[in-house]
């Protein structure tokens, strides 16, 4: 059995839901010792190992040790106790009706390989917790003692392919500022909305998926007399709304309110297959409800509709740079979430600048939650040379790509802390991640371990 492989299956034997890597951080330590290689484990429960055969400039090689919790529901399983169960399947690892943790047990298990080996090297590896939720990991480790101005960062889902960039997101509160009135006049109606995709604010912001947020709106502005009960669609920062749901008191009757919207679903659905709306008329004593007025309920609406959901800038390989997202609206709790996304600086602060202008004109608090930073490295760097030659060394049968992702990771807390470092990220292939149908190709890790024992062997041969 490859050797990262049966490291991976030590490691899938222990329990790292993030949050509880405390014995996933013990194990790494305990291989540190066993091999004596200096290592380190902070309150956080990150943990640095260094082996050095070669005086030569270090290198860093980085994963993450939690991983997503997801099983299918008639799956019997603890995550704080039991043991993922691997199997081997048409090429692929697999995992007994749970995720497998191949995100980003692999890396580690890469990297646990090349500590293993005999190979002449000068390597820093870091091991970090949680990037799964807030990245507290990453954004708190010490790498005072860190040498190494290049970083191979190992989670990624792409085989054959040089990750030199990823975005930065910022998680961004826009605080209402609507009065409710008692108003007694007119039919209580209720709107639900589903079927979009959905999907993920990094990876599916460009595939025009809808959002339900604005849909609804739309809906309501066909409609006209409308006064809002309340209005609420998604729930995240970084999802993209794929349900949606209102109630408003409006003296049409409900027949016009059917035509309307029998009209409105018919044009929508040529765009939105899986498109479902449904209305259906409250018998309620709405005179004890407040609501926001007519005049109010339009100025919310069209701030809603003249929000700029999606792509905001691509770059010149047609990929996308920076995107907003308007993840959740809640009228009655009176908060907008919105999740932004951009791995160019110029473009981060012309963007921020949009969020706040288009607050400022709706009378908006606007509010920064938290932010997570980006990288980019330069594609003509020498480590992005050097890695590239290696892929082709191992595999010259297939193209190489190049390329920046519109997801956050952890290496921009690493670009941040370290002066002048260059990151990369490779990876196997990795399919499904985080649900319980993921799968990484063995193929795929056998490939990614020769590049980097190719890198490593070039990299070090003359300078031992």
């Amino acid at each position: 059995m490859n050797k990262t492989i049966e490291f991976f299956y030590q490691i899938s034997k222990i329990p790292r839901e993030s949050g509880n890597e405390e014995n996933i951080s013990n194990y790494l330590c305990e291989f540190a010792k066993n091999r004596n290689l200096y290592f380190e484990k902070d309150k956080y429960n990150n943990v640095i190992i260094k082996k050095k055969t070669s005086n030569s400039s270090p290198i860093i090689l980085q994963a993450h040790m939690d991983m997503v919790c997801e099983k299918e529901n008639n799956i019997e399983f603890d995550f704080k106790r039991d043991s993922i169960e691997v199997i081997e399947e048409n090429g692929y690892l697999k995992a007994k009706g749970t995720t497998l943790g191949a995100d980003n047990g692999v890396g580690i298990a890469q990297i646990l390989n090349i500590l293993d080996s005999d190979i002449k090297c000068n390597i820093e590896a870091i091991f970090t917790v949680s990037e799964e939720t807030t990245m507290i990991g990453a954004e708190r480790i010490d790498l005072s003692k860190i040498k190494a101005n290049r970083m191979i960062n190992l989670d990624g889902f792409e085989d054959n392919t040089i990750v030199i960039g990823s975005a930065s997101f910022y998680d961004i509160i826009l605080k209402l500022n609507y009065d409710f009135d008692n108003i007694n006049d007119g039919n209580l109606y209720k709107i639900s909305l589903n079927g979009l995709l959905g999907g993920h604010s990094g990876f599916d912001i460009n595939k025009d998926r809808g959002n339900s947020s604005i849909i609804l709106a739309e809906i309501l502005q066909e409609i006209e007399d409308i006064s809002l009960v309340s209005f609420i669609g998604g729930n995240k920062f970084n999802v993209i709304p794929s349900t949606a749901e209102c109630v408003f008191i409006s003296k049409k009757d409900e027949k016009t309110i059917n035509d309307i919207l029998s009209n409105f679903i018919s044009n929508k659905k040529k765009k939105y297959n899986n498109l479902e709306i449904l209305i259906k008329k409250i018998e309620s004593n709405y005179r004890s409800i407040q609501v926001l007025n007519n005049e109010n309920s339009f100025k919310f609406i069209k701030s809603i509709l003249e929000f700029r959901h999606g792509v905001f800038a691509k770059n010149n390989k047609n990929e996308v740079t920076t995107s907003i997202n308007l993840g959740s609206v809640d009228i009655k709790s009176q908060i907008i979430k919105i999740g932004m996304r951009s791995s160019k600086k110029e473009e981060e602060k012309e963007c921020l600048k949009y969020i706040k202008e288009y607050s400022n004109s709706n009378k908006y608090l606007f509010t920064i939650l938290g932010s997570q930073p980006g990288f980019e490295t330069d594609e003509d760097s020498e480590l992005v040379k050097k890695i590239k030659q290696s892929y082709e060394n191992i595999n010259k049968k297939e193209k190489i790509k190049i390329k920046s992702i519109h997801i956050t990771v952890e290496a921009g807390f690493f670009k941040d802390k370290i002066n002048n470092l260059d990151v990369i990220i490779i990876s196997p292939k990795i399919l499904n991640a985080h649900t319980p149908k993921e799968c990484v190709s063995i193929e795929s890790i056998k490939k990614c371990d020769e590049c980097l024992l190719d890198f490593l062997t070039h990299e070090y041969s003359d300078k031992c």
